[in-house]
């Protein structure tokens, strides 16, 4: 007799259960204040406390460089002095025409210090006292001269937190102008995981979220939460990018880290999991029917996972086919997988009836 072969597929019973959803995407941590400092004014480099090196750590309020001061400082100096002789040419008139703020003034001129900061002028008691000292450009030399005095602090460049050199584009002992770049530094503490996630999971996520967040070989692991979502598609990624804090425990993490973040994305109720492999034409499956026949059924997509979907729309106990077939078709004759024993026991009894019979008729 010609030997019959029968086609057998693995099957699942479809049985609808409630699901909890995570979305699972790889990132890279980095920090949260990366900040570009910048000479804001002309001279050579100093180096300080804080060698201009990469990697280079530094407390907050750190001097991290200085520029030459001595030019600004002498011409400040010079301003100060003519503005000490401008005040000393008015004051006669003071004593005259304006009697009753006269002892402020010579006040104000005895106790002005050229090597400190300029205080700040007496109150104008009237709109013609007013007048008088724009007249003499009284008024014009003080901003002049509190202006530099703003300008010279930024000789001095100090940290603004404790974090870690990461490119330093000028050294120490060049010149430099306003608007040079000179350190690229981050804070350190305050690192955050940059997660790109598929705009059709996008919805799933909320601000606050927790996310349980490991290393690679997940050794290592970190708490974190969600603090922004963007609303942009990452044109490298073709996905947004989430943002989550991470919070510091023994584990140290680093910027540039590239680490896995599972962000749990809520409850489905009455859904069933199954391989990706197995969806055809998008939303199509094959499910065996009870005489032996393969049938292309519709399905409802709740969620794609990296290797899973959560689907529904099948009739509950359907026997589903859960591996990827090749050149299958509707109303196909296929057989359950779990079925193969028994099929091969109604065989290997059928052939020993058949030996038993001829044994008899011989």
């Amino acid at each position: 007799k010609e030997k019959v072969t029968r086609k057998y597929v693995k099957t699942q019973t479809v049985e609808y259960k409630e699901a909890l959803t995570e979305i699972i995407a790889f990132g890279r941590v980095a920090s949260s204040e990366p900040l570009d400092v910048v000479a804001e004014v002309q001279g050579k480099i100093t180096e300080v406390s804080v060698p201009l090196k990469e990697g280079q750590k530094f407390s907050k309020g750190a001097i991290l460089f200085e520029i030459d001061d001595t030019e600004a400082k002498l011409n400040l100096q010079a301003q100060k002095s003519t503005f000490l002789k401008d005040i000393a040419m008015i004051l006669p008139d003071f004593k005259i025409d304006f009697s009753e703020s006269y002892p402020a003034w010579q006040s104000y001129f005895t106790n002005l210090d050229t090597q400190k900061p300029l205080p700040d002028l007496p109150a104008i008691a009237s709109t013609k006292e007013k007048t008088y000292l724009s007249i003499k450009n009284i008024l014009t030399s003080y901003y002049n001269i509190k202006s530099k005095e703003v300008n010279l602090k930024k000789y001095v460049v100090k940290a603004p937190f404790s974090g870690t050199i990461i490119t330093v584009l000028t050294q120490s002992g060049s010149v430099v102008n306003p608007g040079t770049k000179v350190l690229n530094v981050i804070r350190k503490n305050n690192l955050e995981l940059k997660i790109p996630v598929e705009t059709n999971d996008i919805a799933w996520v909320k601000i606050g979220t927790k996310v349980a967040v490991t290393s690679e070989d997940g050794r290592q692991s970190w708490s974190a939460r969600v603090n922004r979502i963007g609303d942009i598609v990452n044109p490298n990624t073709q996905a947004i990018d989430v943002f989550a804090s991470i919070q510091a425990n023994k584990n140290k993490v680093y910027d540039g880290m590239y680490l896995r973040g599972t962000i749990p994305s809520g409850k489905l109720s009455d859904v069933l999991e199954v391989p990706r492999n197995i969806i055809y034409n998008n939303d199509e499956v094959f499910v065996v029917e009870q005489d032996s026949l393969l049938k292309v059924k519709k399905i409802k997509i709740h969620k794609i996972n990296a290797e899973t979907m959560l689907i529904s729309g099948l009739d509950k106990e359907a026997d589903l086919v859960v591996e990827p077939l090749v050149n299958a078709h509707n109303d196909m004759v296929a057989f359950r997988l779990s079925d193969a024993d028994k099929f091969r026991e109604e065989e290997l009894a059928k052939i020993k009836k058949e030996k038993n019979e001829k044994e008899l008729a011989n």
